[in-house]
């Protein structure tokens, strides 16, 4: 018999959502919004994909803040449909057999929220 053990504190939702991305702060500076996709999604983060020249720009520790869109024809999302949080940067690494690809795993620092798009 074998047993799993899960060592995450959160359970992972497998969705591939559009978001956009920027360093925490940089909102009122001319904003530089990057996109991406997500991978997973959980109460504790997300890691999500994105191409080579936009993670040249990222470092691990780095803080942002993310907008995840969810799409309006499946939910009942009159108002919105973007999630906001901020999060810090952990692990950054090549996805393996997607050239110029790569994975980001971030820590959300607050809970996501519901936001004015």
């Amino acid at each position: 018999m074998v047993t799993w053990f899960e060592k995450r504190r959160h359970h992972r939702l497998t969705a591939a959502l559009q978001l956009y991305y920027e360093r925490a702060g940089s909102e009122t500076n001319s904003p530089q919004l990057q996109r991406g996709f997500t991978e997973n999604i959980s109460m504790g983060g997300l890691y999500f994909i994105c191409r080579e020249p936009q993670v040249k720009q990222l470092d691990v520790d780095d803080v942002l803040t993310i907008n995840i869109k969810i799409p309006r024809h499946n939910y009942d999302l009159s108002w919105t449909n973007t999630l906001q949080a901020r999060g810090q940067v952990v692990r950054i690494e090549p996805v393996p057999n997607r050239p110029d690809t790569y994975g980001i795993a971030l820590k959300f620092l607050e809970d996501l929220r519901f936001v004015n798009s």
